[in-house]
């Protein structure tokens, strides 16, 4: 199949994910990024010249004059190539860019890898669509019942060729702690923390804005982000992996549950509807309902290593039978090509 993925090929970025698993599984595949080349800067000062960057980018993305020069690349290569699939990651393309997109694909569908707080302008609303793919179970039952297009539930997963350690390997003494976490420092995440810091914990990802005043966070933040097989060892080398869940991941659960349980790290995560569906809360990983009951669970487990090591071996052997990027992957093909059902939708209570 002649695939075209169409998203943000940083290391680590989803659609990098999706074209080395599709080109892993067989396929053609050709890419195009929109916008700017971002997430590659290795310094501080390179990384705030990559946020200026964006910001300038974003000032003239509407308009049409430069909006069609940066698409150039695009439509060249959709109109010299037969595609059978276009895979869009993220919320890129106005409508009227996809309607011209399935001119000359066979298909073309939206996987959208965040939270309903970064929709913006929800381009996609309006777009025509073949079908759209969620990690939320919420967002499915709200647009499936308002868009015209084919809304599917599809939770995001691990890769396996990133995401995982021979269980022997060494982790450097620079990982070890008792709590940790990776993720981008956003004021949610840099407030929910302040709660922690009477542990030892280690913060790992890019800087916090400038703007967000977090001593807290500022003391346990270890100065870069983590990728790949760095960030199982920052996983596996804490005894517990804190993945605190943006307020706006409604029913759904982020792409760090998964990393976490592949890194065969041992994970606390906030409680959601979809996440027993996903995993064994409680034997594969460990859910909390509130701070309170969360510093309970810490102060539990913390010196309990068995019982730790027996939860997260479990974890693993879950992500790997059930939550990989090909299994998704061939899911969401084989819906796009025959309107299958998608991955089944968690029972509301």
């Amino acid at each position: 199949m002649h695939t075209l993925v169409i998203g943000k090929f940083y290391s680590e970025g989803f659609a990098l994910h999706i074209a080395e698993t599709l080109a892993d599984m067989g396929h053609q595949v050709e890419r195009f990024e929109p916008g700017i080349k971002s997430g590659r800067a290795k310094t501080l000062f390179g990384k705030r010249l990559e946020q200026v960057r964006a910001a300038l980018f974003s000032t003239t993305d509407n308009l049409q004059y430069f909006r069609r020069k940066r698409a150039r690349t695009l439509w060249r290569n959709v109109e010299s190539n037969q595609f059978d699939v276009a895979l869009v990651c993220h919320d890129f393309l106005w409508p009227d860019e996809v309607a011209r997109l399935k001119e000359h694909v066979g298909a073309v569908a939206l996987w959208f890898p965040d939270h309903l707080g970064v929709f913006g302008k929800g381009y996609f609303m309006n777009a025509p669509y073949d079908a759209l793919f969620f990690k939320d179970p919420y967002l499915v039952r709200v647009l499936s019942d308002v868009l015209d297009s084919s809304v599917y539930y599809l939770p995001e997963c691990c890769n396996p060729a990133k995401h995982t350690l021979p269980i022997e390997s060494p982790i450097p003494s620079e990982f070890r702690c008792e709590l940790t976490t990776a993720g981008n420092q956003h004021p949610y995440r840099s407030a929910f923390l302040k709660h922690l810091t009477q542990y030892d914990l280690k913060i790992w990802g890019n800087p916090a804005p400038l703007w967000l005043n977090s001593p807290w966070t500022d003391r346990a933040f270890q100065g870069r982000p983590v990728h790949n097989h760095d960030k199982v060892r920052a996983f596996r080398g804490a005894k517990i992996v804190i993945n605190n869940l943006h307020y706006g991941e409604i029913e759904g659960v982020n792409v760090r549950a998964f990393e976490a349980a592949s890194s065969a790290a041992f994970q606390m995560v906030d409680w959601r509807l979809g996440l027993g569906q996903l995993f064994r809360d409680g034997e594969e990983l460990v859910s909390f309902k509130n701070m309170r009951h969360l510093k309970q669970l810490i102060d539990y487990y913390l010196p309990r290593d068995s019982e730790r090591d027996q939860i997260r071996q479990a974890g693993f052997q879950r992500v790997m039978r059930e939550h990989t990027y090909r299994l998704r992957l061939e899911l969401l093909l084989e819906t796009i090509n025959q309107r299958a059902a998608g991955y089944p939708m968690p029972e509301r209570p």
